[in-house]
């Protein structure tokens, strides 16, 4: 970037503003706070290695080291967030400072069944008991993460729920060091593929999807992409086929979200989307957006 070129500005005056034009944090897509799957069964492995870990999910990328404690989320998680952030209908600052989104139960119970039609648990999210229940998942999670510049910060995604009696809507309540990434840092807009990604059968490929968002465009290697998004490398021969026989199936998906899978070269092209925008920290001191250094 070119010394004299002026600094790109933040469009939002307000973290309010900001976070009702963001679907998500792009730190919270580039370190793996939501693996890449859909659900993790009590038996299955990495259900075990936390449990045998006291209850923590520790992961190393290019972007920073992330620990999850007291529960693993999931891209089922994600997917909740997403309808939250895309079609709440009021967000409010709170009289201790705190930002809550409210939403209507029942109408984001009703896009998360028509993008998940073919799903087998679909019929438990029509229980809004099962709703809550996630939403109750995420805030038992707290997070430690620090980036590569030696930053660090702990932090919930839900603080906790709320109520308003006045709008008749239920609410989630942000933490205060969660909002801190939107506030400082980078966000993304996607909320115009919100639904057709919820409709994606893969966990693998969703995750995978939303890292890419997080760019204007950027190349990607399978092994990076991989280990970017939190599958568990090194993996048996058999685990890491099995992933790669999803995304050479889903082709076609990616190329729905401009993404191109090379399953021979085994590389990603992304060259970025008019339909997805990023949005600057409201400081206004990141002028552009960090790029990827590959080993």
């Amino acid at each position: 970037m070119s010394d004299n070129k002026p600094a790109q500005k933040s469009l939002f005056e307000t973290v309010e503003d900001k976070i009702k034009y963001s679907t998500s944090s792009v730190e919270e897509l580039r370190v793996p706070i939501y693996a890449p799957v859909k659900q993790l069964p009590p038996q299955s492995a990495a259900a075990k290695n936390f449990k045998k870990n006291n209850n923590v999910r520790i992961i190393e990328t290019k972007w920073g080291h992330v620990e999850i404690r007291n529960r693993l989320l999931t891209q089922t998680h994600k997917d909740i967030m997403d309808l939250i952030f895309t079609h709440n209908k009021m967000i409010k600052r709170l009289e201790d400072g705190t930002i809550a989104l409210y939403f209507s139960q029942s109408e984001i119970s009703k896009f998360y069944n028509s993008s998940n039609e073919n799903d087998a648990n679909v019929n438990k999210s029509k229980n809004l008991k099962w709703f809550r229940q996630k939403l109750d998942e995420i805030a038992d999670c707290r997070i430690q993460y620090r980036d590569n510049r030696g930053n660090e910060i702990d932090f919930r995604v839900i603080l906790k729920k709320a109520f308003s009696s006045k709008e008749n809507l239920y609410g989630i309540v942000l933490d205060s060091n969660y909002v801190e990434f939107y506030e400082k840092g980078l966000s993304v807009n996607y909320s115009s593929k919100v639904s057709d990604l919820i409709s994606v059968d893969s966990p693998l490929v969703k995750s995978i999807i939303r890292f890419f968002f997080t760019h204007k465009a950027i190349n990607l290697s399978l092994e990076n992409i991989l280990q970017t998004i939190g599958f568990p490398l090194p993996a048996s021969a058999r685990t890491l086929q099995t992933a790669k026989k999803t995304l050479r199936e889903h082709i076609g998906v990616f190329k729905q979200f401009d993404i191109i899978y090379d399953a021979k070269k085994e590389i990603f092209y992304y060259k970025g989307t008019n339909e997805v925008f990023i949005n600057l920290p409201l400081d206004n001191k990141t002028g552009q957006l960090p790029e990827f250094k590959n080993d």
